[in-house]
């Protein structure tokens, strides 16, 4: 795609990917940001203010717009008139993106839709093959965690980590965080970034746990890979501009339960697992942690709390 240059991180949501993203537009050659290329996804999403919008990637806006293009009398049928559809439109955004940033090497977050990691992965290999994936991985505990959190003023009005975080009940107390379908659904979804790259792995791996103890260095392999400068002073002023204190405005730790960013610590998840928390959380996604590199057994539940002891 000419002397352009498209990138991708790839991440389960939660993971520190804006953070990362933020990051990288922080160095002079990198314009990094959220496209939703891939994924073939669409559905109608409740917001926290309680208005809805619809989620919708480019694939399945390409495939839906095809079936009303008179592409026929173009000599292409519906498949390759999408297909056509999707390069031109990325094409186009690699190079609308570098006139206004003055930047030739474009990143591309991409946090993949429930049930669409692996099909995300090798849409990206077939339609830009020359591409770099950079996958970004955190502990999926505290990827469940965060997850709880950010859905808390989306779909868990009735529930009692609603009423206690939201709400603030005077003398509520939470013996429970999660609910079984809340762990199902964060468990599965992270599960699936993991394994996209069973089979193949990524260019480039980094943790949201490396980020946290030094951004500086855990940007020295993906910036190798992306092929750009990769200074330690660039690397600095990439990390010092996306502190959490510089990006939420308070200090890592100090907690906004309803906040995008809402502590900015690793391990927070110790502080909301009960044992049967964490025996759901590894019957779902025991393989994967293992993958990942976070627990090779199950020995972490048995040293779980049966019950949380949360007080308003």
């Amino acid at each position: 795609m000419d002397d352009l240059k498209l990138h991708f991180v790839v991440s389960a949501p939660r993971s520190g990917s804006t953070w990362l993203a933020t990051a990288l537009n922080h160095h002079p050659e990198i314009f990094a940001t959220e496209q939703r290329l891939f994924g073939n996804f669409c559905q109608v999403w409740q917001n926290n203010d309680g208005s809805t919008t619809p989620r919708i990637t480019l694939d399945k806006y390409a495939d839906s717009f095809a079936t009303h293009y008179f592409h026929q009398f173009m000599n292409r049928d519906h498949k390759g008139f999408a297909e056509d559809f999707k390069l031109s439109f990325i094409r186009f955004m690699m190079h609308f993106a570098a006139n206004r940033t003055g930047k030739s090497v474009l990143v591309d977050k991409v946090t993949p839709y429930p049930g669409t990691a692996s099909f995300v992965v090798n849409e990206i290999r077939r339609l830009v093959p020359e591409a770099k994936i950079i996958s970004l991985v955190r502990d999926g505990r505290d990827v469940l965690t965060s997850g709880a959190f950010d859905w808390l003023l989306k779909d868990a009005h009735e529930t009692d980590r609603y009423r206690f975080y939201v709400d603030q009940e005077p003398g509520k107390t939470l013996t429970r965080f999660f609910d079984d379908d809340l762990i199902a659904k964060w468990a599965k979804n992270w599960s699936e970034t993991i394994d996209a790259f069973a089979d193949r792995p990524a260019d480039c791996t980094i943790t949201y746990e490396s980020m946290k103890q030094s951004l500086s260095d855990a940007l020295t392999m993906p910036l190798k890979q992306l092929g750009v400068a990769n200074d330690e002073s660039i690397r600095n002023v990439c990390e010092q501009a996306t502190t959490f204190d510089a990006m939420a405005g308070r200090s890592a730790g100090d907690a906004d339960p309803t906040a995008k960013a809402r502590k900015g610590i690793a391990g927070d998840w110790r502080n909301f697992f009960t044992r049967r928390d964490g025996r759901l959380f590894h019957d779902l996604a025991g393989k994967q942690m293992a993958l990942a590199g976070y627990e090779d057994d199950d020995q972490w539940v048995t040293e779980l709390p049966e019950i949380l002891n949360l007080r308003q």
